[in-house]
């Protein structure tokens, strides 16, 4: 473990921006519009290896630049896919049926405002709004009470999130990641706790024939969590599919957000 305040003492010369922390950026603010000239996030691989090995993928589908669906793939014998639409700008028509998000995007000046709605089955579950700039995210999400920001400072990004925001006992949590010094593309994410930084994951921006990836490897004596993000060149597709997978679901569908992490139980 390293203390927390002289990691950022020793983070303060590091002038050159690091690829691996930039794509992180991208990765946490999702994909709004796929451009001639960007990389947008395809699919999604996770294995959780510690008492038994869990694995799942994700996929992600878009229409006209927006995402349309994510597909789940438990990877399980007999487990059937899971699927989340995404409606945009949509008066809220939705099916009633498994997991289902709308979401009303708007911009004021150099902000891109995102303001989404979560069901399951037809039930609301919560909204989420989330602001967004080119170096500055803020996220509300009321499904879990909490609220979030995500900065750069001296080329570290900063993770800070409150828990229970909106009751008398708010509970702060603070995370950074840094660039590695020798090589721009692998950083590293440290969560601090009472003033003490310690390592968290390892991510590696990775090439590959038709964009790239992230690796985020969380790994100790007992197992380890590896999570890989692929990127693709919107040039690099001949077409993007704009039909909704046919898939069941499962009503005891597990949720996950674009990052992989576990939501919630229906």
């Amino acid at each position: 473990m390293k203390n927390f305040l002289f990691c950022l003492m020793l983070l303060a010369g590091f002038a050159a921006a690091n690829t691996c922390t930039e794509t992180i950026f991208i990765l946490s603010k999702g994909s709004l519009d796929i451009t001639q000239d960007k990389a947008y996030h395809d699919s999604s691989y996770f294995v959780e290896n510690y008492t038994h090995k869990n694995e799942w993928s994700h996929k992600i589908y878009y229409t006209n630049g927006k995402i349309d669906s994510l597909v789940m793939d438990p990877m399980e014998d007999g487990e059937a896919l899971r699927v989340t639409h995404y409606y945009w700008n949509s008066d809220e028509k939705i099916s009633g049926k498994g997991s289902e998000r709308v979401i009303f995007q708007e911009t004021s000046g150099d902000t891109i405002i995102l303001n989404e709605k979560v069901y399951s089955n037809g039930e609301f579950g919560g909204s989420y709004t989330a602001k967004m700039t080119d170096s500055y995210m803020s996220t509300l999400n009321s499904e879990y009470n909490s609220f979030k920001e995500l900065y750069f400072s001296n080329d570290t990004l900063f993770e800070k999130i409150i828990y229970d925001y909106e009751s008398n006992n708010p509970r702060p949590d603070t995370s950074f990641t840094i660039g590695d010094s020798t090589n721009d593309f692998k950083c590293y994410d440290y969560a601090v706790q009472n003033g003490i930084a310690e390592l968290n994951e390892t991510i590696e921006y990775i090439k590959t024939d038709n964009g790239f990836m992230l690796k985020y490897l969380d790994e100790s004596s007992v197992g380890y969590y590896l999570r890989e993000f692929f990127f693709v060149n919107s040039n690099a597709t001949t077409a993007i599919r704009k039909q909704r997978p046919a898939v069941k679901i499962s009503p005891k569908a597990r949720y996950f957000d674009l990052l992989g992490r576990y939501k919630f139980t229906k």
